[in-house]
């Protein structure tokens, strides 16, 4: 099998290495639970612009870092010894913009002028393009150290025991640092979520990997990455059909900056929703990672995919149901259902990784990656069509979209029942 690492692995550097990843991804969910994309990020910009345009631009921002800074070093990725160091450096850098950002509010007395709206957007991109390459590292790893069969639990376990302290610390630290109007309450929230980020980079020095024996090669032009990718979809049918789900997908997340404004609306524009919204987005989180978890490693990624994504094309429709006909205190239901989001993304790669030899998990992840950065360049037009028309056309419209996607996970093939496995050594 690909996934088998070139150096056998003792039972207690296994051991080792899933408590280890358990700590990384642990202090990783307490970071980003104070940064949740669909709460935090939108309502920060709000206080600076509140352009539905501008606040469309923040999908577009953060696929299109997450895409093309790993496709242009994947290969780089492939040909370094330990990929753990490259986990513990991006980790460790995510945290910088955020605190670039808490000191920015500190000095302006957190009264930043609507340009500093430019200045955000550009750590916004710089963060997401550490966090692309610290994706595909993290599966990278995942893939090198951990069994296909017990990457489920092990993603499962993380999410758990990583939202049980997010929860806890949010709900601690949230309901007091969001009293304040204006800005003034992101800085302590950035600079925890910088903090901590750069914490869970140094955890990760933790585990014990084997060195990869990979020749040295010059660096290669961006055109050859390019190139490599239409390689790869044109040739391997089973990583085409993929990608499509995954285009197909990815556009129930053009619409996530909008949930909080609805929301918020809705709420006679009290900030202390937030809180509700990221604790009931990260339980959800927490649910669907241990339902999908569970299926996975029993019966196969596909069958993961094939539970969430009808699921994930409801969440529009849900969210839109909720804004016309519920109370405002249950539109907290919206984020437990989008936490899915996360898990069906990161169920994506681990199909992408089980269907090639493990030499080549950054390439197929990058090319994925990059597949997805496609249905973001809709998400401007879309803010700004929200703003015109309203939320609930735009959001039927998302809805069908990932719809179509979840029907054909059913033309998706298994990659454990191919013979002969799908992800043997190329």
């Amino acid at each position: 099998m690909g996934d088998s690492p070139p150096t056998p692995v003792s039972h207690s550097d296994q051991l080792w290495n899933r408590a280890a990843l358990l700590i990384h991804q642990a202090l990783f969910r307490i970071a980003w639970i104070f940064k949740t994309e669909s709460v935090i990020m939108p309502a920060f910009l709000d206080t600076i612009s509140e352009s539905g345009l501008i606040r469309g631009a923040l999908p577009l921002l953060n696929r299109a870092g997450q895409s093309l800074a790993p496709l242009l070093l994947a290969q780089q990725l492939a040909r370094t010894p330990l990929k753990k160091l490259w986990l513990s450096r991006t980790t460790f850098l995510m945290g910088a913009p955020f605190l670039f950002l808490s000191a920015c509010i500190w000095l302006s007395d957190a009264q930043l002028p609507p340009a500093f709206a430019c200045v955000f957007l550009t750590a916004y991109v710089v963060f997401f393009c550490m966090h692309g390459i610290n994706e595909m590292t993290a599966s990278t790893v995942l893939g090198k150290l951990i069994a296909t069969t017990q990457r489920g639990r092990l993603q499962a376990a993380a999410s758990a025991i990583g939202t049980t302290a997010a929860v806890s610390l949010a709900l601690l630290l949230l309901s007091r640092w969001l009293q304040p109007p204006g800005q003034a309450p992101f800085q302590q929230i950035f600079c925890f979520v910088g903090s901590v980020m750069m914490l869970a980079g140094i955890s990760s020095r933790l585990l014990r990997e084997h060195p990869d024996l990979t020749p040295s090669s010059l660096p290669q032009p961006a055109s050859t990455a390019f190139r490599r990718t239409w390689l790869l979809l044109r040739e391997d049918p089973v990583l085409r059909r993929l990608c499509l789900v995954a285009v197909l997908f990815i556009f129930s997340q053009t619409i996530f900056p909008h949930y909080q404004s609805i929301g918020l609306a809705r709420s006679g524009r009290s900030r202390t929703v937030l809180m509700h919204w990221v604790v009931a987005q990260h339980i959800g989180a927490a649910c669907f990672s241990a339902a999908a978890g569970f299926l996975a490693d029993r019966t196969g990624v596909r069958s993961a995919l094939r539970l969430l994504l009808p699921c994930a094309a409801c969440a529009p429709l849900l969210a839109a149901a909720l804004a016309r006909y519920a109370p405002p205190h249950w539109y907290w239901i919206t984020f437990f259902w989008i936490g899915l989001v996360p898990v069906t993304l990161r169920m994506q790669v681990n199909y992408a990784i089980e269907i090639t030899a493990r030499q080549r998990h950054p390439e197929y992840i990058s090319t994925l990656n990059l597949c997805m950065a496609l249905p973001f360049l809709a998400s401007p037009f879309i803010g700004g069509l929200v703003d015109w028309v309203g939320h609930e056309i735009p959001f039927l419209a998302v809805a069908v979209i990932v719809a179509t996607g979840a029907v054909l996970t059913w033309t998706m093939s298994e990659p454990r029942t191919q013979q002969p496995p799908l992800n043997t050594e190329h």
